[in-house]
């Protein structure tokens, strides 16, 4: 019986570790009417509200007294877990959302412009109930059920401004707010062939609020060409979390060491489980402060056709805090030393690169087409790692043990297998878009492909497997000129 449980915290851990932490990738989505279509390629450009996200510089390019566009994205995501624990075991995860993704409004004041805009950087859901009935790699396990709703929400409201130093050259800025929500909350049951039965059921609510200022310039040496570079960067400035979890298992004895108790906030964090009492390192509510380079070039050979590049450069970001625990139980006093690193906070540096291009085929029908990468922002998951990860924790535990009398010091190594940034996949997109314009408004339609694999490791104690991803995403937007 023991192993099938320690079998079954196992498979508690894939679905809270799937998306335990931010996104796998610093671009999320595209925003505003032309930046869809040309795949994200408009750092050059940036001639309408949702220049003031790209760069705010080009918003002095503007003519309009006054601009409006609204967006909507319509996102289906599929991510695809492969062979896991057995051959041709597949574990997939699905999102589908309908929502505003960006609001812009301008003015114009000769050659100062001013912007304000919101934008839904990314709003994943999950409503997922899953139930497995006498599996046949565990005979002891009658049902397996996981219930689970997560919500990940990143939004950014503020103003902008841009002033044209010549008719050559801009700058501008935007400051944005930010607030930034995780929401979590999972039940799961599994009953065994001799009705035993364990259940684990938990919250993880996190709330972070910061700003993010965008400062940019732009610069045309020549009529046909566009030079524009922007850079940003986020500050975490307060946050709140709230974690609290319940773990019942029927074949403990009646008592205090019957069910499990953990719960932790931003100040601290402790736990009773099995009869000890722990003080545990408090939880982080923060997000990654990374900053985000863009450069980009535009060229306008003729009135009806433009192409543009951009390069995206987004930093890595590491934060370190002691997480040092010490247990108790009856007179026995155990300190554990642990790695400082939070890993969850912890991203690789990416480069991304966007290329677009559109033409007017009519003068108020135009067409528009961009492909983009998408770089992970994890380390690379390899087989190799996971097997020698494995092997230690069942030769030594990746622990060291000392002790005196009563009481004991632990040194714990990191295992690879318990990263929540768990998850390496290199992706690439298209996009195909169409655009009805006139000198008072637009509409539009963009189409957004975006595919990738690589490697996840969602069960620390289990191999890494291969990974899937498959998104399509459809944006209207909607504009209208004063």
């Amino acid at each position: 019986m023991k192993i099938y449980k320690l079998l079954f915290t196992s498979l508690l851990l894939i679905p809270s570790i799937l998306l335990a932490s931010e996104p796998f990738h610093n671009i999320q989505g595209f925003y505003g009417e032309r930046a869809a279509g040309l795949g994200g390629a408009f750092t050059a450009i940036a001639d309408d509200p949702s220049g003031a996200y790209y760069n705010p510089a080009g918003l002095g390019f503007t003519y309009n007294d006054g601009i409006s566009i609204s967006a909507s994205n319509f996102k289906d995501v599929k991510r695809s877990y492969i062979n896991i624990d057995t051959p041709g075991q597949v574990y997939n995860q699905t999102h589908q959302g309908f929502d505003p993704n960006f609001i812009g409004l301008l003015k114009n004041f000769d050659r100062w412009k001013f912007a304000f805009s919101i934008v839904n950087t990314y709003n994943y859901s999950y409503n997922r109930a899953d139930q497995v009935n006498y599996p046949l790699v565990s005979p002891s396990i009658n049902s397996t059920r996981n219930y689970t709703k997560e919500r990940y929400n990143q939004l950014l409201v503020g103003p902008s401004a841009a002033y044209l130093l010549s008719d050559k050259l801009s700058i501008g800025a935007t400051l944005y707010y930010m607030n930034d929500t995780k929401e979590v909350s999972r039940t799961q049951f599994q009953q065994f062939s001799d009705l035993s039965y364990v259940m684990r059921s938990y919250v993880d609510n996190r709330r972070t609020s910061g700003i993010m200022p965008v400062i940019g310039i732009q610069y045309q040496p020549i009529q046909k060409v566009s030079l524009g570079m922007s850079y940003r960067r986020i500050f975490v400035m307060g946050g709140n979390r709230l974690y609290n979890e319940v773990y019942a298992d029927s074949t403990r004895r009646p008592g205090s060491a019957a069910v499990d108790f953990i719960e932790g906030t931003g100040d601290g964090a402790s736990s009773i489980e099995a009869g000890v009492l722990t003080q545990k390192p408090k939880l982080t509510t923060s997000i990654p402060q990374t900053s985000e380079m863009r450069f980009g070039i535009a060229f306008f050979p003729t009135s009806r056709f433009l192409a543009s590049f951009d390069m995206i450069y987004t930093t890595g970001y590491k934060s370190r805090q002691n997480q040092d625990e010490i247990s108790a139980f009856g007179r026995r006093i155990t300190y554990t030393i642990n790695d400082t690193e939070i890993r969850e906070l912890t991203r690789a540096s990416t480069t991304n690169f966007a290329a677009g291009m559109e033409y007017y085929l009519a003068d108020t029908f135009s067409v528009l087409a961009g492909i983009y990468t998408n770089e992970p922002n994890t380390k690379p998951i390899s087989w190799t790692e996971s097997a020698v990860d494995l092997y230690l924790q069942n030769a030594y535990g990746n622990q060291v043990q000392v002790n005196s009398g009563d009481n004991s010091l632990v040194y714990k190594v990191a295992r690879s297998g318990t990263n929540p940034r768990n998850e390496y996949s290199r992706n690439k997109g298209l996009s195909l878009g169409f655009s009805w314009v006139t000198s008072k408004s637009s509409v539009s339609v963009t189409y957004i492909r975006e595919v990738g694999n690589g490697n996840s490791r969602i069960d620390p104690n289990s191999l890494s497997q291969s990974f899937e991803y498959s998104a399509h995403s459809i944006y209207i937007m909607v504009s209208s000129r004063n």
